[in-house]
C-alpha cells in the first residue's frame, strides 16, 4: 500500500493516491471504504437515504450541487462534460472534463476504477472498466479522447487503479475466455493474462483472467509511461471487510464510490 493513504474520520474512511495528492490544490479525489456502513447503489434516491453520499461530500468539502452521476451499464461510452448546460447521455461509463466544480461520481463493486489526470492541461477522466468495458477498451478510448479533444500528451497522463477484483478471484468459463482471446490475441499470447484455474463450476472448466495487467498493457500501448501507471494493489474480494464486493457479498451487495473533481 505504498502508493496510497487511507483517510479516517469518525463517520467515513476513504482511499487516496499519493501521486494525485501532489495536485490537491486543484484536484479532489477519493475511493470509499465500507467502514461506518458506507455503501452505495446506482439509484440516486438511495444515496441520500443511507447518508453515505452526504458523508463523502462533507469529508471532501464538496457541494452536492456539483455532483454528476452516470447511468453505468458496462458500456464504452465516455461523455465529455465541456459546458455547464451539458446533457448527460442515457448510458455512459466514463466522463472527461476540464471544468472546475464538476464532481464526477461513479460506483463500483469489483470492477476497475481508473482515475486519470493530466496535470499539464488540468483534465480529468473518471472511468468504470468492468470486464466488459475492458474488452471494449474503454481505458484506451479515454486516453484517445484526452489526446484528441484536450491536447493532452500520453506521457503526461497519470492513471491510478482503484481497488477491484484481481486475477485469482476473477474466474470465468470458456465463453468469456474466448471473448478476451479474440479481442486481445497478441497480448494474451505474449503475456500471462489467462491462466487455467484448475477448477470447474456448473458451466464447466474455469480460467483466471488478469484484467489489471491487461489494462496496464493497453494504456502503455497508448503512450502512458510506467511511472504514471499506479496501482493500489488491493483486491475487493480479498479485502471485503474494507470494500464492497459483489463476489464476496452475493445478491445483497452494495457499491463503493469514487469521485474526482477539479477545484476553481
Amino acid at each position: 500500500m505504498d502508493n496510497i493513504i487511507i483517510n479516517k474520520t469518525d463517520y467515513i474512511e476513504y482511499l487516496q493516491f499519493k501521486k494525485l495528492l501532489e495536485f490537491q490544490d486543484v484536484l479532489v479525489h477519493a475511493y470509499t471504504l465500507k467502514i461506518h456502513d458506507i455503501g452505495f447503489t446506482r439509484n440516486k434516491t438511495n444515496h441520500d437515504i443511507d447518508g453515505s453520499l452526504n458523508k463523502l461530500c462533507k469529508a471532501l468539502k464538496i457541494n452536492k450541487e456539483y455532483l454528476i452521476y452516470l447511468n453505468q451499464q458496462h458500456t464504452d461510452n465516455i461523455c465529455e462534460y465541456n459546458k455547464v448546460d451539458f446533457v448527460l447521455p442515457a448510458e455512459a461509463d466514463g466522463i472527461i472534463t476540464k471544468l472546475p466544480n464538476v464532481a464526477t461520481l461513479l460506483t463500483f463493486s469489483d470492477c476497475i476504477s481508473l482515475f486519470m489526470y493530466d496535470p499539464k492541461n488540468k483534465v480529468i477522466a473518471n472511468i468504470h472498466s468492468g470486464w466488459k468495458g475492458t474488452t471494449k477498451r474503454i481505458g484506451e478510448k479515454a486516453v484517445y479522447k484526452m489526446v484528441k479533444d484536450y491536447n493532452c500528451k500520453p506521457e503526461n497522463i497519470i492513471c491510478c487503479f482503484g481497488p477491484s477484483i484481481r486475477k485469482d478471484h476473477f474466474l470465468v468459463n470458456d465463453d468469456v475466455k474466448q471473448i478476451f482471446e479474440n479481442e486481445f490475441k497478441e497480448i494474451v499470447k505474449n503475456n500471462n493474462i489467462i491462466e487455467d484455474a484448475e477448477c470447474t463450476n456448473e458451466k464447466g472448466k474455469q480460467y483466471k483472467i488478469d484484467t489489471i495487467l491487461l489494462n496496464k498493457i493497453l494504456l502503455k500501448e497508448k503512450g502512458l509511461i510506467d511511472k504514471n501507471i499506479i496501482d493500489c494493489n488491493l483486491c475487493t474480494v480479498c479485502n471485503n471487510t474494507m470494500f464492497h464486493s459483489r463476489r464476496a457479498e452475493g445478491k445483497k451487495y452494495q457499491l463503493n464510490a469514487n469521485i474526482m473533481m477539479l477545484k476553481e
